[in-house]
């Protein structure tokens, strides 16, 4: 569907039930603009009709752990999204055999914005994972069906393994330009892959992050990439507006480290040359480090006009409050932290390490003792370069 064509409604199905658009309808939503009324930090549009991207192909990846609801809301969003480039989309089951049958069950209910689809996964997914099932996503008047092809892994890949899995076998495959990683608890709103893939051609970016935001109204939060700070030891989102990221929305070199891994354009040319996600992460960090050596080549770029809802943090409990976070989450972000600053920033591993024996105490005030004791076992883990799953704490926390 090309710009200024204003999307289909597609099934009463897909009416009947809310999302975080409110009472916004995606069918109202134009390609070309903004939905009226919403106060969103977006830069004025190009004047130019057709993206720069033509007919490519690119694979929409979701990896989801146990969160079906949230996944069928990413789905029921993508359902609006505008064409060219044309996309199919990967859903990596990471929890298991219940969890991929919910799922699929989930797919397969009434209002869903999916139908199932007999023996339809394509050859190059045929081995990967266990278990199967492909669907069509109902997108109204389409010339062409879009595909959605869920993969249940033997076992819990972690985020980075997830889609590794999914990207070597696509690498011996036929004709696709780039992937498209959402995190499943996002709502894409239409034009923002259209608007990523044009950055991408027009820029001659490689990575390319959207506007992540927190929701469509002037109260909400919105973000452009991150910023790791070498002195305190942690990332930082940037805004919108901030002085870092004007650079990268007019296609100059950026001053973010990496663009938001909730919504993450790659083009296969890129994966090329600077290899696959680090999977000795498991989860958190791997999208920066990615960033910083898409970085170095000056290859990132963010679309600010390719906007994306981010609920965030609703698979390992990754809340806001010290004290509802989880052990494991709580664990790899110290961890983790370490490795990537071995990585990238050798120099300042000394000093890392000192800046999180404070962080440990902050969480001494809100009682989270058990969190505290997770923060110091991440932080030794690092310093002794444990890297990949943690397989106690992920037994842990799956039988909460």
């Amino acid at each position: 569907m090309g710009v200024g064509t204003k999307q289909a409604v597609v099934t009463s199905g897909l009416e009947a039930r809310p999302s975080t658009f409110g009472a916004l309808d995606p069918s109202a939503l134009r390609c070309e603009a903004a939905p009226h009324g919403h106060a969103l930090p977006i830069a004025g549009r190009r004047q130019s009709g057709k993206p720069n991207c033509g007919q490519s192909k690119v694979w929409a990846i979701v990896v989801g752990y146990r969160n079906a609801e949230d996944i069928v809301g990413c789905l029921r969003a993508l359902a609006f999204t505008c064409t060219p480039p044309l996309f199919d989309v990967i859903i990596v089951e990471n929890g298991g055999a219940q969890a991929f049958n919910a799922l699929c069950d989930a797919l397969m209910e009434v209002g869903s914005p999916c139908l199932p689809v007999a023996n339809s996964t394509p050859a190059h997914l045929a081995h990967v994972g266990v278990e199967r099932q492909s669907f069509k996503l109902l997108r109204g008047n389409q010339a062409r069906e879009t595909g959605v092809h869920t993969l249940q892994m033997l076992d819990n890949l972690g985020y980075a393994g997830a889609i590794n899995a999914c990207i070597r076998p696509l690498l011996s495959a036929g004709e696709w330009h780039a992937i498209w990683i959402l995190n499943p608890d996002t709502e894409p709103l239409p034009s923002a892959l259209f608007e990523l893939a044009d950055y991408a051609a027009t820029h001659s970016k490689g990575m390319v992050g959207s506007l992540v935001t927190t929701g469509l109204t002037a109260a909400a939060s919105s973000n452009c990439g991150l910023k790791w700070n070498k002195f305190s030891a942690r990332t930082t989102a940037v805004g919108p507006h901030a002085r870092e990221e004007r650079a990268t929305a007019g296609g100059g070199a950026p001053m973010v480290d990496a663009a938001s891994g909730a919504s993450l354009y790659v083009t296969r040319h890129l994966i090329e040359r600077i290899g696959l996600m680090d999977e000795q992460y498991f989860l958190y960090f791997e999208d920066l480090e990615w960033g910083c050596r898409a970085n170095a080549l000056n290859e990132l770029g963010v679309a600010r006009q390719s906007i994306v809802i981010h609920k965030g943090g609703t698979t390992i409990g990754s809340a806001e409050t010290r004290s509802a976070r989880s052990n494991l989450s709580v664990y790899l972000e110290f961890r983790n932290r370490i490795l990537f600053v071995r990585q990238q920033y050798k120099g300042w591993l000394v000093w890392t390490a000192l800046v999180q024996t404070v962080y440990l105490a902050a969480f001494l005030p809100s009682g989270a003792l058990s969190n505290l004791l997770s923060a110091g076992k991440g932080l030794i883990a690092g310093l002794r370069g444990q890297t990949g799953r943690p397989d106690r704490l992920l037994k842990a926390h799956v039988k909460r």
